[in-house]
């Protein structure tokens, strides 16, 4: 028992003493590695690819096309109780900033934000900007096209000044408000007096001196045209 209880003791003291040889402490440190080899594969190519998800409705991890068809059923389903829907499909008349402010609130209470909509559309149909109405209408219909607000509004002024000779003054104001809708898809009485494009030159009262006699029906047919 003694004997092999000094084997054990001889054996701890080789090893200990072999643990503090300064030597043997560098070669742990500094002992020579594999050289690292690094691999160019001139002919591979890395693919990255990322996709963009939505949530509409409680429903998560939407691809655009499935989001597109979620906002079709959507439109669908609530054109009877929606009536800013209603208005853009059956009714254009009634077109208004009121019917505006409405579509745009039931649609983001539901996930469909206006800028997440115009993402999806540009994913799926390669058009940079689509403006909210044609957004609307393509999802109820998909034969009807898919416009850009400046697209929109400049057919609709087109309309509006079809066979009329407008004076250089009236040119301008047509292309005021013209600004004006390419942001907002419609106009009133107030947007003169708040929106500085139109307030800073004077106005509803200087737009009524500019057109006095059909300054109302001109607003009235550009909303009709607008949502046409």
């Amino acid at each position: 028992m003694t004997k092999k209880f000094d084997d054990i003791f001889d054996s701890f003291s080789t090893v200990m003493e072999l643990l503090r040889n300064p030597q043997f402490q560098d070669l742990l440190v500094n002992y020579e590695r594999a050289k690292k080899v690094f691999l160019i594969g001139y002919e591979v190519a890395d693919k990255v690819s990322s996709q963009v998800l939505f949530e509409a409705d409680g429903r998560h991890g939407l691809k655009p096309e499935d989001y597109l068809i979620a906002f079709s059923d959507f439109i669908k389903q609530k054109e009877k109780e929606i009536d800013a829907i209603s208005i853009l499909l059956s009714r254009p008349r009634d077109w208004s900033t009121k019917a505006l402010m409405e579509l745009r609130g039931r649609l983001k209470a539901h996930n469909f934000e206006e800028e997440n909509l115009r993402k999806a559309h540009k994913i799926v149909y390669h058009k940079d900007a689509v403006d909210i109405i044609s957004m609307v209408k393509h999802a109820a219909k998909e034969t009807e096209p898919l416009l850009s607000p400046e697209e929109r509004v400049e057919k609709a002024i087109r309309m509006i000044i079809s066979g009329k000779q407008l004076n250089e003054e009236q040119q301008k104001w047509m292309g005021y408000i013209g600004e004006h809708l390419k942001q907002n898809m419609t106009i009133d009485e107030n947007d003169f007096g708040n929106v500085p494009a139109l307030a800073d030159r004077g106005g509803f009262r200087r737009f009524k001196r500019v057109f006095p006699e059909d300054f109302e029906k001109i607003i009235h047919e550009l909303n009709i045209a607008i949502a046409a």
